[in-house]
């Protein structure tokens, strides 16, 4: 056995659930469903309760288990019925367990019970093709995966799964960009094992396609041009869905990168990752005085945005404020986010420096261009922030104006101050949550933010840091 193969035989061991802990996820999934069955009957509505997701495909990590049930309803059935007759059944059914309602295309039923998650969710039964909503697909996407998968490939999936969780590539929600269960399972499936798939995405590029059911054979070029992805997996049981859209540039670059350095240098580091020793507030304060560039952070409340919304809204904003910001003339190096997804929101962007000098140059068209020289000397001529010129320097006119923003936190500041910040692109709802308060710290008044809000601390580490843990087996 050699030390790729050792060590997926070691992990594949410590993530694959025993004997008790699958009696207790399937007992506590069997008795929620039979409860479902009996207030559905009672009611006298006609519904099938079936288990779903990666219970169902038996490809879930011990100590991860997530329980999606699903009921499908004949497409008579009024959409109304899933806002209000479905989720109060589903409470009901739930009784006892914490609960929140979730809302996707329709609403759903989150709960909670001896630390699983347990999803109750509606659908429409229909034939492929004749989706009504999004979901009516799942039940379709449990039986072509049960289909396909052996024993092996099930050790193989959690395999995958654990490895893109490991490296931060796990994860369809807007907040990652990553991988979804079910494309883990059907790279799997179509690359034949676990490391199998990783050789395979080391052959990866701009518009790879898998197409597992053979919707496009032949018809190759075709399918890139309707998807217009970078990675496109076509979905078995619907030819116009790519399972990858979700997946980011960043996110599938980074499993490449992951993959090639798991082939060279296999580790359990990539599945089980090290926690980082947690950094004190004297030491974030040296860190984020010292690093040589200067950190900006825009503290804010996210007004119980859902948390797909929330990153829409943070995303959209950040690369707004990148651009507004380098045609002020900063150089922003690095944007990230975080929130808790409950009550609060920072946005961090790291520049070359935050402060600028003063005086900018400005330097204008060739002497010979007419046009473009009268137009250059009439709107600096008269620029009240002139301070001199204009002047010839070589062939061209040039002249020397005071910045209008030579401080980024004073422009994040007077900006944010007015309608939120809409005008330098902050997205309409998270404006609004800024024009009820927000706060901009520089470098070290950022350590601050560690000791109010729950896991920001972690989150600022790594991203100074920067650096993923896998490659920690790389010789400096």
């Amino acid at each position: 056995m050699g030390a790729h193969e050792a060590i997926c035989s070691e992990v594949l061991k410590a993530i694959t659930p025993g004997p008790e802990e699958r009696e207790h996820v399937v007992s506590l999934a069997e008795a929620l469903m039979d409860r479902l069955r009996a207030l559905l009957e009672d009611e006298g509505i006609e519904g099938d309760v079936r288990l779903e997701g990666s219970l169902a495909k038996d490809t879930w990590l011990s100590g991860e288990a997530d329980v999606d049930i699903f009921v499908r309803f004949k497409p008579e059935v009024p959409r109304e019925f899933f806002r209000k007759d479905f989720l109060r059944i589903a409470r009901k059914a739930a009784e006892g367990l914490r609960q929140v309602e979730r809302y996707a295309e329709h609403p759903y039923l989150e709960c909670w019970s001896d630390g699983v998650r347990i999803n109750i969710v509606p659908c429409y039964d229909v034939r492929p093709g004749e989706w009504l909503s999004a979901t009516d697909r799942t039940p379709y996407h449990t039986e072509f995966v049960k289909s396909r998968l052996t024993e092996e490939l099930k050790g193989d999936v959690r395999l995958l799964k654990k490895f893109m969780k490991g490296i931060g590539a796990y994860g369809a929600e807007l907040r990652t960009g990553g991988f979804s269960g079910y494309l883990c399972e059907l790279l799997v499936i179509y690359y034949g094992g676990f490391l199998k798939a990783l050789k395979g995405a080391l052959r990866w590029r701009r518009g790879t396609l898998i197409d597992i059911a053979g919707h496009y054979e032949g018809r190759e070029d075709e399918a890139r041009e309707f998807f217009r992805h970078h990675l496109i997996v076509v979905d078995p049981v619907d030819p116009y869905r790519n399972v990858a859209a979700p997946v980011r540039l960043d996110k599938m670059c980074l499993f490449m990168a992951a993959a090639r350095e798991f082939m060279l240098r296999p580790s359990r580091t990539f599945f089980f990752p090290p926690e980082p020793r947690p950094l004190g507030p004297r030491e974030l304060v040296e860190l984020l005085s010292s690093r040589g560039t200067s950190i900006i952070a825009i503290h804010t409340r996210t007004g119980g945005m859902v948390p797909d919304v929330l990153w829409g809204q943070v995303y959209r904003t950040l690369r707004a404020l990148r651009g507004t910001l380098a045609r002020e003339g900063f150089e922003v190096l690095r944007t990230s986010a975080w929130s808790d997804e409950r009550e609060n929101c920072v946005l961090l962007l790291e520049f070359a420096s935050s402060i600028l000098p003063p005086v900018v140059r400005r330097i204008g068209p060739p002497v010979w261009v007419e046009e473009h020289v009268e137009r250059f000397l009439s709107k600096n001529m008269t620029d009240p922030g002139l301070v001199c010129g204009p002047y010839v320097e070589g062939d061209r006119w040039v002249v020397l104006i005071r910045r209008r923003w030579p401080d980024a936190k004073e422009f994040l500041v007077k900006k944010l101050s007015e309608r939120g910040g809409r005008d330098i692109g902050v997205a309409s709802l998270l404006a609004r949550q800024i024009e009820e308060g927000f706060e901009v710290l520089r470098d070290g008044e950022i350590a601050k933010l560690c000791s109010g809000l729950e896991g920001f601390s972690s989150f600022l580490r790594d991203f100074l840091v920067g650096r993923p843990a896998w490659l920690a087996g790389r010789s400096a």
